[in-house]
């Protein structure tokens, strides 16, 4: 797959993120929903940039957990969230060439962001 259409399928997937967030919350307004929902939206701009940029894969890996942990840990299965991490998983380049340490990343991502956001959330209640 040529890297101009591995960008054009992230860049898709960014913008598909951020009108689901923007549906789901009408702007801006819950701060626990903004940041899960608009920070997945941001998450998935970022993998789209790591791939357009062919940058460091393991940032990339990294916002995919993000939006797996928005998906799964916070509220229960949220099967647009994990589609859009699945979605982007085979378009973003492999850390040292391997599918398994960037699924390792992602998921160790998931839950180091689950503990940074619970911080955020209790420090903003």
């Amino acid at each position: 797959m040529s890297s101009t259409l591995r960008a054009g399928i992230a860049a898709f997937d960014a913008i598909a993120m951020a009108v689901y967030a923007y549906v789901a919350t009408g702007g801006f307004g819950n701060f626990g929903t903004d940041l899960i929902l608009w920070g997945s939206a941001a998450a998935a701009a970022l993998a789209a940039f790591v791939v357009s940029t062919n940058g460091p894969a393991a940032l990339g890996w990294i916002a995919i957990g993000y939006i797996l942990f928005a998906g799964l840990l916070i509220a229960g299965p949220e099967l647009v969230l994990i589609a859009l991490a699945l979605a982007l998983m085979p378009v973003l380049q492999r850390p040292r060439g391997s599918l398994a340490l960037g699924i390792s990343i992602a998921a160790l991502a998931a839950f180091a962001w689950l503990f940074v956001v619970m911080l955020v959330l209790r420090g903003g209640a």
